[in-house]
């Protein structure tokens, strides 16, 4: 019993260490959280400094950045722009975009009579083309029909770990269904004649067994529907006969029983089912259509000017603003390497 106070009195002394290293420690953190700002802080006074010893250059560099934006800007709203919403099939998606990309590629060569060529328009008016881009053109809700496409057809089991974001971000830039192009000529005659000729893509072994195949496919299925519609009239006529028969105490017409389910649900059913019908052949009479092209058109239009805001000017002038930091630190590098040369050679 004598010794039990001394054990407290340790444990009160062992504890001590604890508290004083848990003291340091927060210590250390608020110095190194303190450091951290200071060091930026004292980064952000040296690229002031920086700027301040270099104002003339990036000044020069930033107003010609931005005049020249301006100039561009001003020129491009004289070239006219088509733009085409357009919508690839049997997979020609990626050849289109290589298409595209050549006549880029012979624009910037000024190769005009190559172009010219490709393109079905003379020399002169190939010469008049500025440029040809295309990006995949979509919302959320067309991908989610996509999604709900495939989800339809896929195992169950495969699609647990498989979620619409992770849809979205797997497609490939040849995977969408509708893309974006826009071409840029400086004469709208020109403009008009190529838009539509550049967007067309020559059909290859692949391409002709696919189309065929969709159009087989597609001709079945709407065989097939027109003979669903023909059965589900009989059956709602048979079903109006049986009724009627019922109610007027008859029994020499066709009867049909229904166990357990209401008359208004049954009509009800068979009606939702026609009107189902109805609405996937609308969707395959318009596949049917759908695959006489390689790429359908599905909007065009020619606007004199860019479409989209560029921002030239900013865009410009921040490029010259980061060439004339490149342009000024170079001394500075320079120098730091011939001291730290002498440092290490000393």
């Amino acid at each position: 019993m004598d010794n039990q106070p001394n054990n407290n009195q340790e444990q009160e002394v062992d504890l001590v260490p604890v508290f004083v290293w848990i003291s340091n420690g927060f210590k250390n953190l608020f110095s190194a959280i303190s450091g951290f700002f200071k060091g930026i802080a004292h980064f952000l006074i040296l690229f002031l400094i920086f700027i301040k010893n270099n104002i003339i250059l990036l000044g020069i560099l930033l107003v010609i950045g931005g005049g020249l934006g301006m100039y561009t800007s001003r020129e491009s709203k004289k070239n006219f722009t088509a733009q085409l919403r357009v919508q690839p099939n049997f997979e020609s998606a990626g050849q289109l975009i290589s298409n595209l990309e050549y006549y880029n590629s012979l624009v910037d060569q000024e190769d005009f009579t190559t172009l010219g060529k490709e393109l079905n328009i003379s020399t002169a008016e190939a010469s008049q083309l500025k440029s040809f881009e295309i990006e995949a053109d979509f919302n959320d809700t067309e991908l989610l029909k996509e999604y709900d496409y495939m989800a339809r057809r896929a195992d169950t089991i495969a699609l647990e770990n498989y979620t619409f974001e992770g849809f979205k971000e797997a497609k490939r830039a040849i995977d969408y269904q509708f893309y974006k192009v826009e071409i840029v000529s400086e004469e709208r005659a020109a403009l008009e004649k190529a838009a539509s000729a550049a967007v067309q893509v020559e059909d290859n072994p692949l391409i002709k067994a696919q189309r065929l195949a969709s159009k087989e496919t597609t001709a079945f299925n709407l065989s097939n529907m027109e003979y669903q519609l023909h059965e589900l009239d009989s059956l709602i006529k048979a079903f109006q006969v049986s009724i009627k028969n019922t109610d007027s105490n008859t029994s020499q017409a066709t009867s049909v029983f229904v166990n357990g389910q209401n008359k208004t649900e049954v009509f009800k059913e068979l009606f939702d089912e026609k009107s189902r019908i109805f609405f996937n052949l609308e969707n395959e009479r318009e596949k049917k259509y759908s695959y006489e092209n390689t790429v359908n058109i599905v909007s065009y239009f020619v606007k004199k000017g860019v479409i989209e805001k560029k921002h030239l000017t900013l865009t410009y002038a921040l490029i010259f603003f980061g060439l004339g930091l490149l342009i000024a630190l170079i001394p500075v590098v320079l120098r730091f390497l011939n001291n730290y040369q002498k440092g290490v050679f000393k």
